[in-house]
């Protein structure tokens, strides 16, 4: 509550001074941590269960299985440890990730060839600026600016706690994302059907790795160094 309110006597210029200085995830962690009436979601409640949605990492179909359709927005795991203590403590804590190069490459398809709301009409026109994915790779998709977009954050950046640890209970994969889903269910009690959500209309019907150039690979490796180092994608 103190915190809210001394972020609000700041005078507006001060406040996107600050904001522009922050990252993409972080910046919606100020963002919701300022708004009114912060209460567990009752979705998440309901299942005794935290889900953390990794942007293109299965999360749309996910919640439209487990939820309802109802979105927990892309909220990192560390926000939910300070905001809700108690009940992170005590629910199941899940999410999906992919591999870095292949959930670049779905990121980039899917807001190249997709019809998008308002909201990402930014992030869509940034990567229309170049003619395909490797020159994307080669002239954005830095250490310095990924923090900037919310479709190409680095996937530890949603899934660590206050102190940097993976401290979920079961991080599913999408490469076996059926598997993985099912033994969610399963410490859950739950018996649901996973539909295919938000797939990119312009997504080629092969790997990534096997169209792009090995320089491509390379800096992908680079770049998402602590994805693949921690979720076990070396």
């Amino acid at each position: 509550m103190l915190q809210r309110y001394l972020w609000k006597l700041l005078p507006k210029p001060q406040r996107a001074f600050l904001l522009g200085r922050l990252s993409v995830v972080d910046r919606q962690v100020v963002n919701k941590s300022m708004s009114a009436n912060l209460t567990f979601p009752k979705a998440f409640e309901r299942r005794a269960c935290l889900f953390i949605h990794v942007p293109k990492c299965a999360g749309s179909s996910v919640c439209t299985a487990m939820f309802d359709g109802w979105r927990p927005g892309h909220l990192p795991l560390y926000w939910y440890e300070e905001q809700f203590p108690e009940q992170f403590a005590a629910v199941y804590k899940f999410a999906f990730v992919r591999d870095p190069l292949e959930r670049a490459y779905s990121a980039y398809a899917f807001l190249r060839g997709n019809e998008l709301s308002g909201r990402d009409h930014a992030a869509q026109q940034l990567v229309r600026n170049y003619r395909d994915f490797d020159e994307f790779v080669a002239r954005w998709l830095h250490a310095e600016t990924i923090p900037r977009q919310l479709h190409f954050a680095a996937q530890t950046d949603f899934l660590t706690d206050s102190l940097g640890h993976l401290a979920l209970d079961f991080i599913g994969y999408q490469e076996h994302l059926e598997r993985d889903f099912g033994l969610v269910c399963e410490q859950l009690g739950l018996a649901s059907q996973l539909p295919r959500i938000n797939v990119s209309r312009q997504r080629r019907p092969m790997l990534a790795r096997e169209f792009c150039t090995l320089r491509t690979r390379r800096l992908v490796r680079r770049v998402y160094q602590r994805d693949y180092e921690l979720l076990g994608y070396e």
